[in-house]
């Protein structure tokens, strides 16, 4: 804008100065029509007193006439310019004597006594020069600091615009799968931020209803399942009790036992995972992780007698959380661990010394490790390297989804990589007090998709 306006300013001072100049060259070209040219440069005559700028030139380049006094001595036309000038007018911008200044020419041919002639009217561009400066000064200080008022104006109005904005948003930090039926206050002035809020209110009622229905479905489901499972799982006992052993019917009850319990498994860890991911953490008391961590050991240890691994404990932590969830997470890492270790699980429990640090729970293994293609996604579902190596679950690629799911209820996270000595190596990130994982259930979700973000990248 400031461009623009310096040369409209400039293309106005131009116009205005020709519009004056071609005045005065009809007015001179008229006065002199009838005047006698007098010969001789001592005897050069003197245009009117209105002309302060002017000269008239013979044919032969000679001063006939001039205004002011110091242009009486020679032209200001070169011979080229003066013959151009004698056919046609034009406009010139040169320096003229006697200070040298630049100055803007109206040339052309006229007639002085009958004879053909030159004339020259002019005026000084020096103080429109110094005019086109200023202006050019002015936008240049002006406009930055016009331009830096409007910034700042628009910074404090877009601020008290978007305020009930910034307001919903921390409200919305705040709403929490604990508080059912909280929402958004609706904030006044302004229809379309109040009709925006009223929306997703609706919003948050639906999403709340349809959380209702997935519970109630899973509970449901769960004694659903259970049910005609443990139905098939009996009968198939009884009929293998009355198979001879060796015969097609024995292995063909043997293998049905083993789909059943390989069902029975999947389906409770799928409600689990299901259950842990719409409902977050259950009740959160100190939890000694060492306890929960040998407890879950032991239970591995007589449920597999014929593993040749054994599973070290060391170290110590308390964190807050859900006891029974954070045992099954601890477990199905074992039971990972377990089924690929060649001779040893290694648990090691260890805090930060920093008063509101985290809990770690390292999970190593002497096993071949996490096939790099399932490393990136090692807690998804149903992930396995291709066979060579499964989560938890019977194989279905569900336990380390479970341990990623209860970690990040509990405001954590659960990381998987393999160790520079060979073997898997699984982490669990546990923020160590109540005061971290229970003010802002809200803000423990969003650490934990923060972490998956972090392992996918």
């Amino acid at each position: 804008m400031g461009v623009t306006v310096a040369v409209q300013f400039r293309t106005t001072l131009r116009e205005s100065l020709d519009d004056g100049l071609h005045t005065r060259f009809r007015t001179l070209s008229r006065q002199i029509v009838h005047s006698q040219p007098t010969v001789g440069s001592r005897s050069v005559g003197a245009l009117p007193d209105t002309e302060s700028f002017a000269q008239v030139l013979d044919t032969d380049g000679k001063v006939v006439a001039a205004a002011p006094r110091a242009l009486r001595g020679r032209s200001v036309l070169s011979r080229v310019e003066q013959a151009e000038a004698a056919r046609h007018p034009a406009t010139l911008v040169r320096s003229v004597p006697p200070k040298a200044g630049r100055a803007r020419l109206r040339v052309g041919p006229g007639t002085m006594a009958g004879r053909p002639v030159v004339i020259v009217v002019g005026t000084s561009l020096d103080d429109t020069t110094k005019a086109e400066h200023r202006l050019e000064l002015s936008l240049a200080l002006g406009l930055p600091l016009l331009a830096g008022l409007v910034t700042l104006g628009g910074w404090f109005l877009a601020g008290a615009a978007l305020a009930p904005v910034r307001s919903m948003i921390e409200e919305a930090d705040e709403l929490s799968v604990r508080e059912p039926g909280r929402r958004l206050s609706i904030p006044r002035g302004g229809e379309e931020i109040a009709e925006l809020a009223r929306r997703l209110n609706e919003l948050l009622a639906r999403i709340e209803a349809a959380v209702a229905h997935e519970r109630a479905f899973l509970d449901d489901a769960s004694h659903e399942l259970r049910t005609p499972i443990a139905i098939v799982r009996g009968e198939a006992e009884l009929a293998r009790m009355a198979a001879t052993d060796g015969t097609e019917l024995a292995s063909a009850l043997d293998s049905l036992l083993e789909e059943v319990e390989r069902l029975d498994g999947l389906a409770a860890n799928l409600l689990v995972l299901a259950r842990t991911r719409a409902g977050g953490a259950g009740d959160r008391r100190p939890v000694d992780l060492a306890m929960v961590t040998r407890r879950a050991a032991d239970h591995l240890a007589r449920a597999h007698p014929d593993s040749a691994a054994t599973i070290t404990v060391e170290g110590d932590a308390t964190v807050a959380g859900d006891e029974t969830a954070l045992e099954r997470a601890v477990a199905n890492v074992l039971n990972n661990g377990l089924r690929h270790a060649r001779s040893r699980v290694e648990v090691t429990l260890r805090t930060n010394d920093a008063g509101a640090g985290d809990a770690l729970i390292e999970v190593h293994d002497d096993g071949p490790g996490f096939p790099p293609e399932l490393l990136g996604r090692a807690f998804d579902r149903f992930a396995h390297g291709g066979g060579s190596r499964r989560g938890v679950g019977e194989g279905a690629g569900l336990g380390l989804a479970i341990v990623d799911a209860i970690a990040v209820a509990h405001g954590g996270e659960a990381v998987a990589a393999n160790h520079a000595d060979g073997g898997a190596v699984v982490r669990i990130r546990l923020p160590r007090h109540a005061a971290a994982t229970m003010s802002k259930d809200g803000e423990a979700s969003k650490d934990g998709e923060a972490a998956r973000r972090r392992r996918a990248t």
